[in-house]
This record gives structure tokens, C-alpha cells and sequence, in this order.
């Protein structure tokens, strides 16, 4: 393990995020305190924006974004802050799953990803993957990357797949159900509103399909956005990369 390497562990290891998901905290999921009631309301938003999915890794899982054809976006802490290239020999390290405008689900392996470990940024939360399959247009419309940060006052609309109801208690049984909420700035961005499994969920102008947030998760008892606007030449760069199969590493 290189010095970097364990650097960025140790960081991770004082830090408690709200997103990713995991098969042994699904089944036992921590109880928040009694005074974090904000939490998402659970407005089901299935048949909304098909483009924002559910990114697995491993026994994990986080919300994702198509931004391209063949490119989502998420939270870098889902892929543990690192970036990696799987042979199309070896077994996929996992896969986007989102329903199309018509309603049907599907699920298509990534062997490419990107996230650069910069924990230290809190506004730097952002992770690409390259899929094995193209998104047709008429499946779903990639999601832009706005060039506009939101002023007090704007509202925001985020989506995630993770646990809903006070306290982050409820769980989906069987299929996963993606959910919604909007917020108004400057407070939506410091309510406890996402829960486990909405990490990398987009926030977006609403009533648009622009992305101006990811949700990061919660550091220091503050909710964190991962700033997509701050941070969109990095986005776009290696979007361009995956849609023409060249995503890298380094």
C-alpha cells in the first residue's frame, strides 16, 4: 500500500458518509439520533428522470447519473477514493442498473472507473465510470453538468436509492425505489435530508436535468455536497474519455 494509499484510508476512517451502502449495513442499519428528523420524506420518483440509477460495487450500492452514452457519475467515496481497470476477462467490479423511459429496467456491467483520491476537498466527492453497453437516446437522456452554481433562494431537486423516513429507517423490499426530494438554498444544502445508498444522487436544477450537486454524505455533523459546477472541467474530461473507451487511471 502506498503512503497516499494509506493517507487517504486513514482520513476515511474518521469520516461517517451517508451514501454508500453495504449487504452487512443493510442488515443492520445504525439508528440515527432522535434529533435528526430532517431525513427524506420518501416521495417515490420511479418514473422521473430514467437517466439516475443505482451504481453496485462488490456487496454495495450508490445512486448514479448517465452523463454520456456510456458514462455515469457518482460519488468518488463509492469507489473508495481510488480508480481502477478491470480485464474484460476478469469479473466486473459492478454494474449500473436504471429504468428506461419505457419502464423496463436495465442493468449493464462497468469495467473502468475514476475517482481521484482528494478527500481532503469537501466540495470533491466525484466519481466516473465507463460502462460496457451505450444508452440509446431513446432509453434514456444523459444529464448535463450546469455551469451555474445556485444562489439563496434556488431550489434543487435530488434523487437518490437509499433508505427513507425519519431516522433513515425504511428500507425498499425486492426491487429498489428512487426517491426525491427538493430543497431551497442556503439551508437544503446543511438539512440531513439523504440517507444510506443516496450517495452520488444528483442534485438538480429544478424541473431540468442539469446537475449542480452530488450528495457527498456526513462529515463533522454537517451534510456535505460534492460541487459538480466547481469541479465540471474534471467531469467532463473524463466523461469524453469513457464515451470514446479510454477512460484511465492516472
Amino acid at each position: 500500500m502506498t503512503a497516499h494509499r494509506f493517507l487517504v484510508l486513514a482520513a476515511l476512517a474518521g469520516m461517517a458518509f451517508t451514501g454508500c451502502l453495504g449487504a452487512e449495513e443493510e442488515s443492520a442499519p445504525t439508528v440515527a439520533s432522535s434529533d435528526e428528523n430532517d431525513l427524506r420524506d420518501g416521495v417515490i420518483a420511479d418514473g422521473e428522470h430514467p437517466e439516475v440509477g443505482f451504481l453496485t460495487f462488490g456487496d454495495g450500492y450508490c445512486t448514479a447519473t448517465l452523463i454520456g452514452a456510456r458514462t455515469v457519475l457518482t460519488a468518488a467515496h463509492c469507489f473508495d477514493f481510488g480508480s481502477g481497470i478491470h480485464a474484460a476477462t476478469a469479473p466486473e467490479p459492478g454494474r449500473f442498473v436504471f429504468r428506461t423511459k419505457q419502464g423496463k429496467s436495465r442493468s449493464i456491467a462497468y469495467r473502468r472507473y475514476r475517482a481521484d483520491a482528494r478527500v481532503w476537498e469537501v466540495g470533491f466527492d466525484i466519481g466516473v465510470a465507463q460502462l460496457d453497453e451505450t444508452v440509446t437516446a431513446e432509453e434514456a437522456t444523459p444529464a448535463v453538468v450546469s455551469e451555474a452554481w445556485p444562489e439563496d433562494g434556488d431550489t434543487l431537486t435530488v434523487y437518490g436509492y437509499g433508505r427513507h423516513g425519519e431516522s433513515c429507517s425504511g428500507r425498499d423490499e425486492g426491487g429498489k425505489h428512487k426517491r426525491k426530494d427538493e430543497v431551497v438554498l442556503p439551508e437544503g444544502f446543511g438539512k440531513r435530508i439523504t440517507c444510506p445508498g443516496d450517495s452520488g444522487g444528483p442534485y438538480f436544477w429544478t424541473g431540468s436535468n442539469e446537475i449542480v450537486a452530488l450528495v457527498k454524505g456526513d462529515g463533522l455533523g454537517v451534510e456535505w455536497v460534492a460541487n459538480a459546477v466547481k469541479h465540471r472541467a474534471w467531469i467532463l474530461e473524463h466523461r469524453d474519455a469513457a464515451e470514446r473507451g479510454e477512460l484511465s487511471t492516472d
